[in-house]
């Protein structure tokens, strides 16, 4: 990347560099289901419940918790809508990374034969990524409807089980994209036309 070419030149130390470097290639590749399961939790705790006990110490733990974990789930959307209109910004920061998204996106095989190249690895670590990452928030919200059922709070289950359940369609439409680009890379003279972006 050229931040981290101009801040070894700078001398960064390179160990820094290239922390730096991974994490955010991490967020600009994974799959915005990995974004929320890696998210989800450490905001709840390190930033959710202390703000709602800021402004509203006598509030139970589980209720604090609840609307904590609520707050923090909204990430999801934000992520997404931020990723996608950095599109340019990303096509700059990491060109390889913002094609490989594109052509899973629009199911098109892309034409540049170094990116077609590293599709299938790609793809794949995106489907072990999505179905990772499902589980994980499918866990949490059942950890969390068990915690709002025990409290007596039907609103709060009925909410993690949506998230739940847009999670599961989520996954379910990632994961048919990623079949079907694959199916495509797998044929002889695989085509670059573009598919319908879902």
């Amino acid at each position: 990347m050229d931040v981290d070419n101009e801040e070894r030149r700078a001398g960064a130390p390179a160990a820094a560099v290239g922390r730096r470097g991974r994490w955010k290639r991490f967020f600009e590749r994974a799959p915005g289901l990995q974004l929320i399961a890696v998210y989800w939790v450490p905001m709840t705790v390190l930033i959710g419940l202390p703000v709602r006990w800021l402004f509203d110490r006598q509030e139970s733990l589980d209720e604090a918790v609840l609307g904590a974990a609520l707050n923090a789930v909204s990430i999801g959307p934000a992520l997404y809508l931020s990723r996608r209109m950095a599109g340019q910004q990303n096509a700059r920061r990491d060109p390889e990374g913002y094609a490989l998204r594109e052509a899973m996106l629009t199911g098109a095989v892309p034409e540049d034969d170094a990116v077609r190249a590293d599709l299938p690895g790609y793809l794949a670590g995106q489907r072990r990524a999505t179905r990772a990452a499902l589980l994980a928030i499918l866990g949490i919200s059942l950890g969390l409807i068990l915690l709002a059922l025990f409290a007596d709070n039907e609103g709060f289950a009925a909410i993690f089980g949506v998230v739940a359940a847009v999670s599961v369609a989520v996954a379910a439409r990632t994961l048919t994209r990623i079949r079907r680009l694959a199916s495509l890379l797998a044929g002889p003279n695989p085509p670059a036309t573009p598919g319908a972006r879902g």
